[in-house]
């Protein structure tokens, strides 16, 4: 036992150790959208990467028009394909008191010693349409371009909205196919709600990195979704019963279309640098060289890292010129790409090791790279500083005669053999007779254990699939456990403290889902009183509830304190009630 505990520590040892080290720690700050109203409350998020250790909260600038909240914070740890990403995220509401174009942040947190400062952001904020204009219906979509006139291989953020005040399922978005013109979806939707001609919409909002390869001019659009809006009114309970639980919720299909946005694309201006290879964006470049004092023979290392925002696969593979007193070795460079809401960025870093061959004072000359920056609309050339080695001469290795007698480089004549004799052993046993090398688990060879081993890893296959189908019962089975078991889960998720607002309408959420074989995506306070009252819960119940989830909306989409430090409580309260009224 002794030696099996020995082994699985020495392999938990090596899996531990093989977990390279985390990430460089970073900060980043984030708003849900780009775009709002006075009206909206705009989700703000602070992440640290690389870590979760902190020395303080984070320090954010330029929130004097704001109304703000706090959200919570939370802390992750990820190993995905063997690398590991700790982090903490902390989440902020805010709320505009006036229009006007502001810049937040940066985002200031000290983290082990060191204070960490992130980018800015920039958030508009326009004055709601009234509600005299017409009324665009209860879905419609928007796209919308940062910039109508880009140079070639520049970005634009092209940004499409779905608005809604109906629950909608099945969302399938088109975008335009168009020649030279590619997208590049910039992370996950995002949604959250905004006020439009005085009435509230909910908005799922995609981001998209726009380049064009070639010059002209364009018309992009329309970009199409595809949707399930749900039936508005009640079903009846023979409808329910004859409906097939795994079809989705009843609705109609409905497509909805943005407008055209016309779009010019400059070609590059003359004056291209010879060493331009069509990198366009905002870049900049680093360099080090270590170190700088050596020895003939021995190493150093010189490494460029160039990173920015733009066509980052535009940047080249860097040459060095010949270096008459060094040889020189490439090692392989390494493209790394980010994505945010503000385009596609990222860095590419190459090495290249200097073995110098004479001592002295040796030069590197400087290295240069041009790129196109669109918001100066001019060449930059970067470049490197010119680097000086020290070169000390290296110690020559000692060299052993060669001892000869008789005879220049020959062995002397008539010289005796010598006895052969022993001067050293093996690491490893010596075997001389061969018994010792008999299998010594050769009783595994005969017998039992020979079947037990051949057909054991079958036998618990069988077992192990035999599991899974009685696992996988028939969708009756599957759907009379839910519903038998609803309250159950029900209560068992209240009672994780603290319970958020949006929480316990998931939770409520897949209650009504489970007992009564509903497929209901997005809960409303008027949905979840019809659902109630459909299976034949009292008024007084089913309205009771209706005013704890539109209470637990507001504190979700206002950022506002619901005022019922019980919420939790009162809706397991209210579901037991529920139970008693549909037995």
């Amino acid at each position: 036992m002794k030696k099996i505990a020995v082994i699985i520590v020495l392999i938990l040892s090596c899996l531990l150790l093989s977990v390279p080290a985390a990430a460089e720690i970073g900060v980043a700050l984030r708003l849900d959208r780009a775009e709002a109203t006075p009206a909206d409350t705009i989700r703000m998020q602070v992440s640290v990467s690389g870590t979760r250790s902190r020395d303080g909260e984070p320090v954010i600038r330029g929130l004097e028009s704001f109304h703000v909240s706090r959200g919570g914070t939370s802390s992750r740890v990820q190993i995905i394909n063997g690398e590991m990403n700790a982090g903490i995220e902390y989440s902020y509401f805010i709320q505009p008191k006036k229009t006007g174009a502001f810049t937040i942040g940066p985002a200031e947190i000290e983290v082990e010693g060191r204070k960490l400062e992130s980018k800015t952001v920039t958030l508009v904020v326009k004055e709601a349409s009234s509600q005299s204009g017409a009324d665009r219906g209860t879905v419609f979509i928007e796209a919308s371009l940062s910039s109508g006139d880009v140079y070639v291989e520049e970005q634009a953020i092209y940004t499409v909205k779905l608005l809604y005040r109906v629950g909608v399922d099945n969302l399938s978005l088109g975008l335009p196919e168009i020649e030279h013109v590619t997208f590049k979806q910039l992370g996950r939707p995002g949604e959250y709600q905004t006020s439009v001609e005085g009435k509230t919409y909910g908005v799922v909002e995609i981001r998209y990195a726009l380049v064009a390869s070639r010059a002209g001019e364009y018309v992009i659009g329309p970009t199409t979704m595809k949707m399930t809006v749900r039936q508005q009114g009640g079903r009846s309970r023979v409808d329910d019963f004859f409906r097939d639980p795994f079809a989705g919720s009843s609705g109609r299909p409905v497509t909805v279309g943005s407008d055209p946005i016309e779009l010019v694309v400059r070609d590059l201006p003359a004056g291209k640098p010879s060493d331009f290879s069509g990198l366009v964006g905002d870049f900049g470049m680093e360099s080090t060289l270590e170190p700088t004092d050596l020895k003939t023979g021995d190493s150093a290392t010189l490494t460029i890292r160039v990173s920015g925002e733009g066509n980052v696969q535009r940047i080249p593979d860097i040459r060095i010129p010949e270096l008459a007193f060094a040889r020189t070795y490439c090692d392989q460079p390494v493209l790394e790409t980010t994505e945010d809401e503000d385009g596609i960025g990222g860095a590419k870093t190459m090495k290249w090791a200097l073995v110098p061959e004479k001592a002295g004072t040796l030069s590197i000359p400087p290295i240069t790279l041009s790129f196109f920056n669109p918001d100066a609309e001019r060449y930059t050339t970067l470049k490197t500083p010119a680097y000086t080695l020290s070169v000390s001469p290296g110690e020559k290795p000692e060299m052993t005669p060669f001892q000869a007698t008789p005879g220049v480089g020959k062995p002397a004549e008539g010289s005796a053999k010598q006895e052969v004799r022993q001067v050293g052993t093996d690491i490893l046993p010596i075997h001389t007779q061969i018994g010792n090398l008999s299998v010594p688990w050769r009783y595994l060879a005969t017998g039992w254990r020979l079947w037990l081993v051949l057909f054991g890893p079958l036998l618990v296959y069988l077992a192990l699939l035999g599991g899974v189908k009685v696992y996988n019962r028939s969708p009756e089975h599957v759907l009379q456990f839910r519903s038998r078991n609803a309250y159950r889960l029900l209560q068992k998720r209240c009672r994780r403290l603290p319970p958020g607002d949006t929480d316990l309408i998931d939770a409520f959420t897949e209650y009504l889902n489970d007992r009564f074989g509903l497929s209901i995506a997005v809960l409303t306070a008027d949905d979840a009183m019809r659902a109630l009252r459909e299976q034949g819960v009292g008024a007084d119940t089913a309205e009771r509830i209706r005013v704890i989830i539109q209470r637990l909306e507001q504190a979700v989409y206002a950022g506002e304190d619901p005022g019922d430090a019980d919420a939790a409580g009162d809706l397991v309260k209210l579901v037991e009630r529920v139970e008693k009224e549909i037995r």
